[in-house]
């Protein structure tokens, strides 16, 4: 069968893509838990052979009220922001505790965390925008077993979670609009005010947004986060004095806990481990609560509350009790509580552990917690006795929730196996493709019987060696074997097709410049990096330090050309004074103008801080994001919009740089109707309707072009328009950037365009032939939408994604929507550099070069094959090696925290590189 080289490629990367999806449905389970449900009949009502008497297991308050601030951190609670906590805490009348926090540090999975005591997968990161019921069992599921009633209002992800648990409800709509800072909030006090007079339920759950949303919006150290800290306050107050007046009149006290599902990093937003996003304060009025310096976990919350609304702890939960927190208990109540979640832990541990459990010293422990707990059943005379056994039941129960926690981490390792397996040789074989010569379009590849028998066969053998000799963990199923033996058997067929052509034909060898001996080293440094989670966490710095060597590379060889032909003017005898001068003010000029691109870069560098270590120093960012700075942002913001126009008109029609132009001040009066800038004190009106003739522009000028290239694809005849189609290109996504982009990130896309044009220039300047000129035009690219990619701030750290992005001129929340603008707004660098670099390469027969191939050479099957070849091998080659480090250290302490967010990352970035393929091979 004659097959086309570019679809090999396209067939290699969609293997390759389907090979990282094996891996990660064995490195990303979607569960770590059971569903099963626990009951009150469960509870011990023996201690070895002493009766326990199960009926003092119940609730010790009339009703507790459960109060979640969204981001609030543990520095929030101090005298200047939260004043009536602040006094009550430092009074004795309150308490406070710290909790630790297991990433991912989002509200879904921190939910569930809180309610089941369980340690959540990291995919829910990714499920955190849609969230859907959950299965597991949790004290909400516990309580309505028991028949109590449980009202709830806030955040409707509960709602979403747990529907039909809610005696009664009323969610926020719109959670996810982060816009929304107040009126959100102000709906749930008013429900809240209603439901303190009611006599009809046992818990309440009150979930605020307006704190998380000024953080993602503008950061924590907003001014508007000390008055939003202030409303919580008189909340606290509100509650705590109708706590008072109905304590008076019950028997029974009331209880309110406060804490935060997750903290706020100090640029805003959350997702990642660092102290401020893990650490978060829990507060307790209404019991004789006793203070406390240790570090408990969140998941801790839900055994604790199960105890203290007497109800099953549920059956998922691995966490320890917040001892402090049941002094309201008796002796005698609490060494039970404490026995009850201990004996589960320990039964939950002989499930999961290999290892002999009565071997380990915390076994040891538990006996003697047992011993003194039976002899103070027994005699009930020193109270000493049963305290010594409940501190020994909470030392113990903190190894078995630690040992757990890592035992919970379960991967289909025959999956990853396989995965990485099949990513290896897709990417071998991808770099086997390379020493084709560049004028084989096309190869004969036959399909053979035998050789798909043999491989059949192998994998079933290798599956039983790796699954039942050595024991690796697997959950993959026939279909899996059936799937990577078809591509393994295309994988061979091509090989063999490979093989026998490179056999044929010798490769034609180019000499290799410095400049291309800096791109393959800096790949080379880039992939062999992400060994050290240190590398992952800074990898800004790889890319800061290698493009601009690149640059300063290419323009010192530059310089050195213009400087030979200066002295061979000089040599030649016919020494030409005027034109001597010609070319040392071109020098001077070109000088001048690369220092001016250089120092650009060193400013662009410092407009975001980004990575984890240099992350809380003021940025330019910072600077021109403070409300008294707003002229000068607004001088930013403009001069950002000018220039990219500028740059669009130079490379598009007329009219479709008026129609840019337009959409550009739409894009400054919704900043400037939404506050962020400025101009000579004008005030809009509040409607996003003015932003329907910037989709208008897009849609114009998306069909200037594309319209007649879709409408000659389907008729099926040729006509060449790409040249016209990759400009709309530009200035669609060059709008869509700077409406989506922060304010002060908008000179970002022009500096990106600019920076483009100039190594453009340089390449077609110093590259001796194609082969060199096409290498270093891609390969820059490349650098260069990593390199704007670290500039806009981003990293890999979730936490770093601008989800006020996504909510750019919408008023309520859409999950494509939403999740589109998002995505654009983080790869930005990547998608405009790439659509910049499919510009430059259709404009490439406009230049002469010296090879004696030329004429070949100039074919766009050519430039075809260089682009699919390069992009190929700069995305697969480094993600399989990252994904054999990450199968390695897959019990690093760093795994879910360093490891995993990268690798998100870049499986979403090989997705967009795939799309990006498929669109050139399709329309251009």
């Amino acid at each position: 069968m004659i097959t086309s080289i570019k679809y090999i490629w396209v067939y290699l990367y969609i293997s390759f893509f389907l090979s990282m999806l094996l891996f990660s449905y064995g490195f990303f389970p979607l569960s770590y838990t059971s569903t099963n449900k626990s009951s009150l009949f469960e509870l011990p009502n023996s201690l070895d052979n002493t009766r326990l008497n199960t009926g003092s297991y119940k609730s010790k308050y009339s009703r507790i009220i459960l109060m979640v601030v969204d981001a609030m951190r543990s520095d929030f609670v101090v005298e200047e922001k939260m004043p009536f906590l602040s006094r009550s805490i430092a009074s004795g009348v309150a308490c406070q505790y710290r909790l630790q926090v297991h990433p991912p540090t989002v509200t879904m999975p921190r939910i569930k965390a809180i309610t089941s005591g369980s340690i959540p997968s990291f995919l829910d990161v990714i499920f955190n925008l849609g969230s859907s019921k959950s299965n597991l069992d949790t004290f909400l599921y516990q309580m309505v077993q028991q028949h109590q009633r449980i009202v709830f209002y806030g955040d409707d992800t509960w709602t979403n979670m747990f529907p039909e648990t809610f005696y009664r409800q009323g969610e926020n709509v719109d959670s996810l609009f982060v816009n929304d800072f107040y009126n959100g909030d102000k709906n749930i006090t008013k429900s809240m005010r209603s439901e303190l007079y009611n006599n009809d339920w046992e818990l309440m759950i009150l979930h605020y947004l307006g704190l998380d949303h000024i953080g993602h919006v503008e950061g924590p150290y907003s001014e508007k986060v000390p008055p939003k800290l202030k409303e919580m306050d008189n909340v606290v107050v509100e509650i705590v004095e109708s706590m008072k007046i109905r304590d008076k009149t019950n028997t029974t006290p009331s209880l309110l806990l406060i804490t935060a599902d997750h903290g706020m990093r100090d640029s805003g937003g959350h997702g990642g481990s660092t102290i401020p996003e893990t650490n978060v304060p829990l507060l307790v009025f209404g019991n004789n609560c006793s203070r406390s310096d240790d570090l408990f976990m969140q998941i801790d919350m839900a055994p604790t509350l199960a105890a203290i609304l007497g109800v099953a702890i549920p059956h998922s939960s691995i966490g320890s009790l917040i001892e402090p927190l049941l002094s309201d208990f008796s002796s005698i109540d609490k060494a039970y509580v404490s026995y009850y979640n201990t004996k589960r832990l320990i039964e939950k541990v002989q499930l999961f552990s290999d290892d002999n459990v009565r071997e380990h010293d915390f076994f040891l422990q538990y006996k003697e917690a047992k011993l003194l707990h039976t002899i103070f059943l027994e005699r009930g005379e020193d109270p000493t006795i049963v305290s010594k056994a409940i501190k020994k039941y909470a030392a113990v129960s903190r190894n078995l929730s630690a040992l757990l926690i890592k035992s919970y981490i379960k991967y289909d390792e025959f999956s990853m196996l396989i995965g990485i397996c099949l990513g290896v040789l897709t990417s071998a074989l991808s770099f086997m493709l390379i020493f084709l010569p560049q004028y084989v379009y096309e190869v004969d590849i036959r399909f053979k019987v035998v050789p798909g028998v043999i491989i059949f066969t192998s994998l079933y053998c290798f599956k039983y060696v790796i699954y039942e000799l050595m024991a690796i963990q697997q959950n993959s199923n026939a279909y899996h074997l059936v799937f990577v033996h078809l591509l393994l058997f295309v994988h061979w067929s091509i090989f063999r097709s490979i093989a026998s052509v490179i056999k044929k034909d010798s490769v034609p060898v180019h000499k290799t410049t410095l400049c291309v001996v800096c791109l393959m080293l800096g790949f080379l440094f880039h992939m062999i990096s992400s060994c050290s989670s240190s590398f992952i966490e800074e990898e800004h710095q790889i890319w800061y330090y290698f493009c601009n060597t690149l640059f300063v590379l290419m323009i010192l060889v530059e310089i050195r050309k213009i400087n030979q032909i200066i002295e061979k003017v000089k040599l030649s005898g016919k020494e030409n004074k005027t034109f001597l001068k010609n070319f040392w003010r071109e020098r001077q000029e070109f000088c001048i103008k690369s220092i001016l691109f250089l120092c650009s870069h060193i400013v662009l560098r410092r407009w975001n801080q980004t990575g984890d270590k240099w992350q809380h120093v003021t940025d330019i960012g910072d600077w021109l994001s403070r409300e008294e700075r707003k002229g000068w942002l607004s001088v930013v913001f403009l001069v950002g919009l000018s220039h990219t126009v500028f740059a669009i008109g130079q490379l598009a029609g007329v009219l479709t740089t008026v129609l840019s132009a337009v959409a550009c001040l739409i894009i400054y009066y919704y900043r400037l109707m939404t506050g962020f800038v400025c101009a000579f004190g004008i005030i809009p009106a509040k409607t996003n309707s003015y932003l329907s003739i910037f989709w208008i522009n897009l849609l114009v000028i998306f069909a200037i072009s594309f319209l007649p290239k879709i409408y000659y694809k389907i008729i099926g005849k040729t006509k060449k328009q790409s040249s016209t189609m990759i400009t709309s290109a530009i200035a669609v996504s060059a709008l869509l950037s700077m409406l989506v982009h922060k304010p002060h990130n908008v000179v970002m896309v022009a500096a990106l365009l600019f920076s483009s044009r100039y190594l453009i220039a340089r390449i077609d300047n110093i590259a001796e032939n194609k082969s060199e000129n096409l290498l270093l035009k891609i390969g820059s690219h490349i650098w260069l939408g990593r390199l704007f990619y670290f500039y806009q701030g981003n990293s890999n750290n979730l936490a770093t994604i601008d989800l006020n992005a996504g909510y750019v001129g919408l008023s309520s929340f859409s999950f494509y929507r939403v999740g589109f603008f998002l995505f654009f707004n983080t790869y930005h660098g990547q998608i405009l550099s790439f659509i910049m670099l499919l510009y430059y390469l259709d404009n490439i027969h406009q230049h002469k070069f010296t090879n004696r191939i030329a004429q070949i050479e100039q074919s766009n099957k050519v430039i075809t094959n260089w682009l699919l070849k390069l992009f190929n091998l700069a995305n697969t080659t480094p993600l399989v090696f990252y994904v054999i480090v990450v199968a390695i250290m897959r019990n690093h302490i760093f795994v879910w925290t360093v490891f995993s967010p990268k690798l998100i990352y870049d499986c979403v970035y090989m997705t967009l590189t795939m799309i990006q393929l498929l669109t050139v091979i399709y329309f251009f």
